[in-house]
C-alpha cells in the first residue's frame, strides 16, 4: 500500500494541464526472470494397477480396439511467481505523486517426479527402458522453462514499454488504485505468456508419445509381460 492520503478533486485540473516532465523515472525498471528446478524424484513405490487409477493427460496413440497400460508417468508443475515493486515520489504542491516500475521478479519453476509401476521397476530392462522415456519429458519441461525464461523478460519489458513505465502525475486519492493497475498490467502480462507455454508444453510433451515411440520403448524388452505397454507424460 502507498502512504497517500485523499484529497479533493480540485487538483485534478492542474494535474491534468501540468507538465508530464514532473514525472521522471529515476532509474531503468529491473527485470528479473529466474528458471528453477527441483531435483528430480523418483516414486517406484505404487503397483501397475494403482497406477491405471491416475488421471493421465496423455492422447493415446494407440487404436480404439487396443488395450493398454501405464508403465510410468512423469508428472510435475511448471510453477510461476511473480513480485512487482514500485517506488514513488510525492509532489507536495500538487498533493499527487508519480509511481513508478522497481523491479519486476518472475519465478519459473519446475518439479520434476518420474513415477515407475514397481512391477516394473524390478525388471532391470523394463526399468531403464521406461525410464529413459519419462526422462525425454523431463527434458521437455526443462528447455520449455529455459526457452520462456528467455523471452518473457522482453515480452514484460515491451507490454511495459507501451504503457510507460512511469505513471504520473497522478492525484493522492486514485494512487492505490493506480498502483494496483500498474501491479495487474504485469500479472496479466505474465498470464498471458503462461497460456502461451502451457500449449506449446503440452503440444511437445504429447510428441514425445507418438505410437514410434511406444512400440520402441516396448520393444526393448519383449519378454514383458501386458500386451501393449506404454509409458505416458501426466502433468498437474
Amino acid at each position: 500500500m502507498l502512504p497517500f492520503d485523499p484529497i479533493t478533486l480540485g487538483t485534478m485540473a492542474i494535474l491534468v494541464s501540468g507538465n508530464n516532465q514532473l514525472c521522471q523515472i529515476p532509474k531503468p525498471a529491473q527485470i528479473n526472470v529466474v528458471p528453477k528446478s527441483a531435483p528430480l524424484k523418483y516414486d517406484t513405490s505404487q503397483s501397475m494397477a494403482q497406477l491405471q487409477q491416475h488421471d493421465i493427460d496423455t492422447i493415446n496413440p494407440y487404436g480404439f480396439g487396443t488395450s493398454s497400460h501405464t508403465n510410468g508417468f512423469m508428472r510435475g508443475q511448471i510453477a510461476m511467481k511473480s513480485a512487482v515493486e514500485l517506488d514513488y515520489k510525492f509532489l507536495e504542491r500538487y498533493n499527487a505523486a508519480c509511481i513508478w516500475y522497481e523491479e519486476i521478479t518472475l519465478t519459473i519453476e519446475i518439479t520434476p517426479e518420474i513415477v515407475i509401476a514397481s512391477e516394473v521397476a524390478a525388471d532391470k530392462c523394463k526399468f531403464e527402458a521406461v525410464k529413459e522415456h519419462e526422462l525425454k519429458h523431463v527434458t521437455v519441461d526443462r528447455e520449455i522453462v529455459n526457452k520462456y525464461a528467455r523471452t518473457m523478460g522482453q515480452k514484460i519489458f515491451d507490454g511495459l514499454k507501451q504503457r510507460g513505465f512511469i505513471a504520473g502525475p497522478v492525484p493522492a486519492n486514485r494512487a492505490q488504485e493506480t498502483a494496483a493497475r500498474m501491479q495487474e498490467t504485469v500479472m496479466q502480462l505474465v498470464e498471458l505468456e503462461q497460456k502461451k507455454m502451457e500449449i506449446e508444453r503440452a503440444e511437445r510433451q504429447q510428441a514425445v508419445d507418438s505410437l514410434e515411440e511406444y512400440q520402441r520403448v516396448s520393444a526393448l524388452c519383449p519378454h514383458f509381460r501386458h500386451d501393449h505397454q506404454h509409458s505416458s507424460a501426466s502433468r498437474r
